[in-house]
């Protein structure tokens, strides 16, 4: 992937993610090789309509059977295709598969707005990132289906209730970026009275000053690309749950929310199933399980966020192979951050050995 910083083009707006001059040159590669076609073909029909056309003293007579010619436009378009869906596919996953530096960030989906939740522990209605740091949204939706696409990043992504969804990029330059929700969510068109009161004012960064505005129209936002230094004074403007820590004389970890989800460890119930030290008890050990694939009754499974959340709420769906279903559903006795938080404290347990602070079961 390449770095760009290039202006808006006649049709896109300006680049500011590693991967838009890619998916810029693949974008104008379709459109001009359909308008060389459109023409090409367009240009044929009129051509021979004309020549062609009905005239006295002239007879028609049938064209016949051309059979390379019909083998010819049927193969050549095969190698357009299997050109097209490679470059397709290959971007598709470059923008699935986060560089392992990435910084995570989460984001929570409802009608109408958003909510960015940092590592620090803080959260912000904007999202700030710090310019040529990867940075891995995991996205999940409160309520319906939304679409997080913010245009000169060149990142869209569907955000569904009940699952986690990602997508990543990597900023060039400083600067800012709209976000928008590109799947219609719903919402009203008119007021109690019949009026149409939702308009948007001229404030980019604040488009619904009132925050009375309703409706899938009314769910944008703003990215912010900013220097590191920028950043961190952000990440401590949105208060940073790292001055609880050092009050303490601790040290900051790297992700709060996993710190949170070793309390809810305890809390919940879930030290008497799983160990976090790679002993065996009556469920999987939660050390280095994360990324793994594991056996279970339906198959081989990836441990990632959708199959953590699942086991959660749904326990007998993928039983892992050697272990009995014991596991009660967790359904209404934990909220979607919690689970993220879970989520977060299992990440942390490498397979380098235990975290600093826990206790082997």
């Amino acid at each position: 992937m390449n770095e760009s910083n290039a202006p808006a083009t006649f049709q896109l707006p300006e680049q500011m993610s590693t991967v838009a001059a890619d998916i810029d040159w693949l974008y104008y590669f379709i459109y001009w090789l359909s308008v060389v076609l459109f023409v090409a073909i367009v240009g044929a029909m009129v051509y021979w309509a004309i020549k062609y056309r009905e005239r006295k003293g002239h007879k028609a007579e049938p064209t016949g059977h051309n059979l390379p010619l019909e083998i010819g436009w049927t193969v050549a378009p095969l190698f357009i295709l299997v050109f097209l869906f490679h470059k397709g596919f290959q971007g598709y996953l470059d923008l699935a598969i986060a560089p392992a530096n990435s910084m995570e960030i989460r984001v929570n989906a409802k009608q109408w707005s958003w909510e960015f939740v940092y590592p620090n522990g803080g959260s912000s209605d904007k999202l700030h990132v710090p310019v040529h740091k990867p940075v891995k949204l995991v996205m999940a939706s409160a309520d319906v289906i939304h679409s997080f696409f913010a245009p000169s990043l060149r990142v869209k992504r569907d955000v569904v209730p009940g699952m986690y969804t990602t997508v990543w990029f990597e900023a060039t330059h400083m600067g800012k970026d709209d976000i928008f929700c590109a799947e219609y969510c719903g919402g009203r068109s008119q007021g109690s009275n019949g009026e149409l009161p939702y308009q948007p004012s001229a404030d980019r960064d604040n488009p619904y000053p009132s925050g009375q505005a309703t409706g899938h129209w009314a769910m944008h936002s703003m990215v912010y690309v900013e220097s590191p230094e920028d950043f961190a004074k952000f990440m401590k403007s949105i208060g940073d749950a790292c001055d609880q820590f050092l009050a303490l004389g601790k040290t900051c970890p790297d992700d709060v929310a996993s710190v949170q989800g070793q309390k809810l460890y305890a809390t919940k119930g879930c030290v008497a199933c799983h160990t976090t030290t790679g002993a065996r008890l009556v469920g999987p050990t939660w050390k280095g399980i994360w990324g793994k694939t594991e056996s279970t009754d339906k198959g081989q499974v990836r441990v990632d966020e959708n199959y953590v959340r699942e086991s959660v709420l749904d326990p007998q769906a993928k039983l892992v192979t050697g272990f009995p279903p014991t596991m009660p559903t967790f359904r209404g006795q934990i909220s979607d951050a919690e689970i993220d938080e879970i989520i977060a404290f299992i990440k942390s347990l490498k397979d380098e050995g235990p975290q600093p602070s826990q206790q082997k079961q």
